[in-house]
């Protein structure tokens, strides 16, 4: 993660600016991977992100600088930042505040170059967002063939006794101690997971949210009725990533 210390650390001379003073940035979602926008930076852009945290460029229409989201609100959080291995691109890791693009849409990159300029969602994320996909497309169009399909029309409690099947498959090839059989069970854990997530309109896009939240913090997490409640009851241990 992005650390204030390198503010003043960062060396620019390593960042190859154009004969207009720019550099192509590339913004990419911290915690999906999916690729935001495209833009350009010159050095007061950069100083200004590293320095507030607020992703920042310079416009060449308007010649002026811009902090993403300073109109819609929709801003950029710098989580961290590299240059590529010739020195003349940037890549910026943040968390948006919400759509990065000006249509309304998550990113601006939503259309295929042969794909006769319709909207598609299958240029952002990777697998796990692919497979949800297709989940989602078996439940909205059930096919006999499909096992997806099969699954989600025997409802619920048919889709949770696979989760649970799954989990003890990964228990016993954990214990097994084979990596093989470790990542084959965890593949068939996470589908059947996504299969859950599909049966109640639970995108991975919420659940990157949450993991987001808990980035960097430790101690007892409290379950989201007790935190309503303003309780301890439910508090659970373990659940962080810090």
């Amino acid at each position: 993660m992005y650390h204030s210390s390198l503010v003043v650390t960062m060396d620019f001379s390593r960042v190859k600016f154009d004969e207009q003073g720019l550099v192509p940035a590339v913004v990419q979602d911290w915690r999906d991977g999916s690729v935001l926008m495209l833009a350009f930076m010159n050095r007061e852009a950069l100083q200004k992100t590293l320095e507030t945290k607020s992703v920042h460029f310079w416009s060449r229409s308007r010649k002026k600088l811009w902090e993403k989201g300073e109109t819609s609100g929709n801003k950029l959080t710098l989580k961290d930042l590299f240059v590529d291995c010739d020195g003349d691109t940037l890549l910026i890791k943040a968390e948006p505040a919400g759509p990065t693009c000006h249509t309304g849409e998550k990113a601006c990159f939503f259309t295929r170059l042969e794909g006769g300029g319709e909207k598609t969602q299958e240029a952002w994320g990777g697998i796990i967002e692919r497979l949800y996909q297709t989940i989602q497309e078996r439940k909205r169009q059930p096919s006999s063939d499909s096992y997806t399909s099969t699954l989600l029309q025997g409802g619920i409690d048919k889709v949770l006794k696979k989760v649970v099947e799954e989990a003890g498959e990964v228990v016993l090839a954990g214990k097994g101690g084979k990596k093989e059989e470790i990542v084959y069970e965890t593949a068939d854990l996470l589908f059947h997971t996504l299969v859950a997530l599909g049966y109640h309109d639970i995108t991975p896009e919420e659940i990157y949210r949450e993991l987001a939240g808990r980035f960097g913090k430790t101690g007892l997490r409290r379950a989201p009725a007790a935190r309503a409640q303003g309780g301890d009851h439910g508090a659970k241990p373990g659940r962080t990533t810090g």
